[in-house]
């Protein structure tokens, strides 16, 4: 058997997989065993363990070579900067809507629904050239893009996944905290769910620059994003342009961020995909006219008796609304938030509440955006969860949402809309 320092080859690579146990905090085994099995197992380990494998490149000695020769011989070095990531949700969501109808009698109707998520993706990052290229596949019952869920009916039908990520992420080295991104990525900007629902991955470009600075760090990010290009109905492409200004501070126990931004979506009032709770003029045209939004958010956390404890609160307002002669909805410009998080489902045992009013009117944002678990658009509210951890990879939540109609037509009917929804999460 070659012996390389000392150590038989297969020595070495025993000694790998030896490693990674120990480095992913499992009692270690005795291995007799071919090298071929060696780098199979290994393999297996290092999958997806970016932080393994950065951890294993930086051990000392022997540790070292075993590594690097490990990666030289497999001709596996392609696996380096390489992170696997997925995760699955099963849900049970139930709605309730109460309403009074035309001849003022009360009615209510209700839904029940089996829901599935499934996202699977990858990030690869190749570090002396700054380079980083991701890419997610996701589950859905459409293209919307405000929701992953894929509900459970069709009489036992295939299920379609979508490309909900694939971008490429460009830091050069010799300018850190710039970043440079293009294609379908993760929503660069600091914001919440009145503008933005958490599944929403956006189209385009941004340039984002966050001064290593110590506790101060102020950012800046801009944005360049598609929503519909020749359109022959409108004969008008839209997009939306963003600057965001910010900073994050840490003072002893709190940390704080503050972010400041403006939206133009431009030509969007003529492209949109449905109104959401956005007010339609006669020409078929969104009542707003225009949207323009100037956001504010803050943010606070920090902890007490070593529980995790993080206040937001979200302002934004259509700065060129003007309600295109629909005098019902003149001057429904604005939306705000307040949300509360006190622990963090993390680890084993861990626990979690959240709480969140919400007030957004009817021409305030861009209905096809924001949360649609809130009810989109033209809704106020509250949302309360709760999440516990019983296991190292899964956590079980229950959330519930009261909504109501912000704004009403004349002889409009009022609709309060109950929500409840039951979440097993588990981190693949």
């Amino acid at each position: 058997m070659k012996e390389k320092g000392g150590i038989s080859e297969e020595g070495q690579y025993a000694r790998l997989v030896d490693l990674v146990w120990e480095k992913r905090g499992i009692e270690k085994k005795e291995y007799s065993m071919s090298r071929s099995k060696c780098i199979v197992l290994a393999v297996a380990l290092l999958i997806g363990q970016t932080a393994v494998l950065s951890g294993l490149s930086l051990a000392a000695g022997t540790e070292t070579n075993v590594v690097e020769q490990w990666f030289k011989d497999s001709g596996l070095g392609w696996l380096k900067g390489l992170h696997f990531k997925a995760d699955f949700r099963l849900r049970y969501q139930g709605e309730w809507w109460e309403y009074t109808d035309s001849d003022d009698r009360e009615q209510d109707n209700d839904r029940h629904r089996g829901r599935i998520r499934v996202r699977f993706g990858f990030t690869k990052r190749y570090k002396d050239d700054g380079l980083t290229v991701g890419f997610r596949l996701a589950s859905g019952s459409s293209d919307d893009p405000t929701s992953t869920n894929q509900t459970l009916e069709g009489n036992f039908s295939k299920k379609p996944v979508w490309i909900d990520l694939a971008y490429v992420e460009y830091s050069p080295p010799v300018l850190p905290g710039l970043t440079l991104a293009g294609g379908k990525v993760k929503n660069p900007f600091v914001h919440t769910d009145i503008i933005w629902d958490s599944d929403v991955n956006m189209d385009g470009l941004y340039q984002s620059f966050e001064l290593e600075n110590g506790a101060f760090r102020p950012f800046i990010t801009l944005g360049e994003m598609f929503l519909d290009e020749n359109k022959m109905d409108t004969d008008h492409d839209s997009g939306v342009l963003a600057g965001q200004v910010g900073m994050k501070l840490k003072v002893a126990l709190f940390s704080v961020n503050l972010a400041a931004t403006y939206y133009d979506f431009d030509e969007f009032e003529r492209n949109y995909r449905g109104s959401h709770g956005n007010a339609v003029g006669d020409d078929g045209v969104l009542a707003a006219g225009d949207f323009d939004v100037f956001d504010v958010v803050a943010q606070l956390g920090t902890k007490v008796a070593d529980i995790p404890i993080k206040v937001v609160v979200d302002y934004a307002v259509n700065t060129a609304e003007d309600a295109r002669g629909e005098s019902e909805f003149e001057g429904k410009d604005t939306a705000m938030a307040a949300h509360l998080k006190v622990g963090k489902c993390k680890k084993k045992h861990d626990w979690e509440v959240n709480y969140k009013y919400a007030y957004i009117e009817a021409n305030a944002v861009p209905g096809d955006f924001c949360d649609s678990d809130f009810g989109h658009a033209n809704r106020k509210g509250h949302k309360l969860s709760v999440g516990y951890q019983p296991f190292k990879k899964a956590s079980l939540h229950l959330t519930g949402f009261w909504t109501q109609p912000n704004n009403l037509l004349k002889g409009q009917e009022s609709h309060d809309h109950y929500t409840i929804q039951a979440d097993l999460k588990i981190k693949l």
